[in-house]
């Protein structure tokens, strides 16, 4: 992957090199706060009847900083680098419910708890401006990205064991834990609205193709259950911004973002009962985030 990156910019610069017809050369340097708010979701199902068994939800609530550096080496291409990490801490309270009777819809199992951890996004995109005019631009761009998340179980209670109320039942700390990656390519179209002088409008529309995968702890089980899943899947991205020149070479951003990415039927490994190993399928994994976030932009 590295290699194939590598090339890749490569062959871009040398074309944005010989395709240039005026020389700019224009760095931008973008400061963004985005308030999550999400949730990553683990679904299991039976692999007969289709039957949700298992259920894991775990909210992601958190503040993420991003940095965007963008390169402009001319009127028609642009490179441009996105990182983004939230700090660890409480993401909010999330649940753990299961259904073991197969045929039956009555929960068998339930219990609250909190997710601690944090949240990473790193991407890298190749753009070209299509269509250009006095009041809209139009790029599409393609590129790779990653995102990560981890989730440490604390303060559980559990409510419900094996269809028998069991009414606050706390369960010790233990070292649980549920942590994914969304990683692969996408490709997007960024449209560029000017209202006036000051004002201008942008949206951004991406669809990915990821890889997901999966690493799970659950050390309330003895001896603890250790699982892997992975599997392909589909993301969606939406971006909305308002941005507002103070001059040439400074802006801010006030926008509203959409992330959604959903893998259906991918497999699982689950490693349990000193050492007995269980292959299923029929795995989901659900993960979104959306809300509001506030940048600054600067031009060198």
């Amino acid at each position: 992957m590295k290699k194939t990156l590598i090339l890749t910019l490569n062959t871009f610069l040398l074309t944005s090199s010989l395709a240039m017809a005026a020389p700019q050369d224009v760095f931008e340097i973008s400061l963004q706060q985005w308030n999550i708010k999400g949730s990553f979701d683990y679904y299991l199902h039976d692999q007969g009847t289709n039957q949700l068994l298992s259920l894991v939800n775990m909210p992601q609530n958190q503040k993420m900083n991003i940095l965007h550096l963008k390169y402009i080496p001319n009127d028609k291409h642009y490179i441009k680098l996105q990182y983004g990490a939230t700090s660890f801490g409480n993401k909010g309270k999330g649940s753990d419910s299961d259904w073991q009777n197969i045929g039956s819809s009555a929960i068998t199992d339930y219990g609250t708890m909190d997710f601690n951890g944090d949240q990473k996004m790193v991407a890298i995109d190749f753009g070209t401006v299509v269509s250009k005019g006095d009041k809209k631009k139009t790029s599409v761009f393609w590129g790779w990205g990653k995102r990560d998340t981890t989730n440490q179980i604390h303060n559980v209670v559990y409510h419900l064991i094996n269809g028998v109320n069991a009414g606050n039942l706390t369960q010790a700390d233990n070292g649980s834990y549920l942590n994914g990656s969304f990683s692969g390519v996408h490709f997007g179209v960024t449209n560029e609205y000017k209202i006036n002088n000051k004002m201008s409008f942008n949206s951004d529309w991406v669809v990915s193709y990821l890889n997901a995968k999966t690493d799970g702890h659950w050390a309330n089980h003895f001896p603890p259950w250790d699982w892997k899943n992975s599997g392909d899947t589909l993301g969606y991205d939406l971006n909305l911004g308002l941005i507002y020149t103070f001059n040439k070479n400074m802006m801010a951003e006030l926008g509203y973002y959409y992330s959604y990415a959903k893998m259906k039927n991918g497999n699982e490994y689950l490693n349990y009962n000193n050492g007995m190993s269980t292959n299923f399928s029929g795995i989901d994994l659900r993960y979104k985030q959306r809300g509001y976030y506030f940048g600054l932009n600067c031009k060198l």
